[in-house]
């Protein structure tokens, strides 16, 4: 199974998300693409963005691919839900984080760097919410699968008390 390397939270990049499966909690950074939970959702956007610059869907097929080879780019996975987080988290085995890591990299990070640390998702699989609190425009919440609750606010009260950083 690929997966993907452990990378460091920059900016609008790669994000850091606490996920909640099972009933246990983890702390995620990787590249924010990847926790857009619906690709259908996510495809459709461009399709429409692209329709409405005048553009080809051949076109959008060269800058960003088909819709298949849009999916590769994730594991062929096109909806992270309750039946696929277990392969999707599986990818992403070797970025998770543990708080005292966080704290520790937040603490000697630059102060310019310091927001790159804060966290952007909540993702309950358990539940089947998800709360964003990454900055407008990106609306990560909008891109929930069919039967999830997604929405903009704070979720730091939701991470247990020892998870958190």
């Amino acid at each position: 199974m690929e997966q993907i390397e452990k990378v460091l939270p920059k900016y609008g990049e790669n994000i850091v998300v606490g996920v909640m499966f099972k009933r246990h909690f983890e702390w995620y950074v990787a590249p924010k693409n990847l926790w857009k939970m619906d690709y259908k959702k996510l495809y459709s956007v461009w399709e429409l963005a692209y329709q409405r610059s005048g553009k080809t869907k051949k076109q959008l097929e060269a800058d960003i691919g088909s819709y298949e080879q849009f999916c590769e780019k994730r594991w062929n996975i096109e909806v992270v839900d309750g039946f696929t987080a277990s392969s999707f988290l599986a990818h992403l085995f070797n970025c998770r984080y543990s708080a005292d890591e966080l704290r520790l990299l937040r603490i000697v990070a630059h102060d310019d760097r310091k927001k790159d640390y804060d966290a952007s998702l909540y993702i309950d699989f358990d539940r089947n919410t998800m709360y964003s609190q990454f900055p407008k425009p990106e609306s990560f919440e909008n891109f929930v699968p069919i039967g999830w609750h997604g929405e903009y606010r704070s979720f730091i009260s939701l991470i247990p008390a020892e998870k958190r950083y």
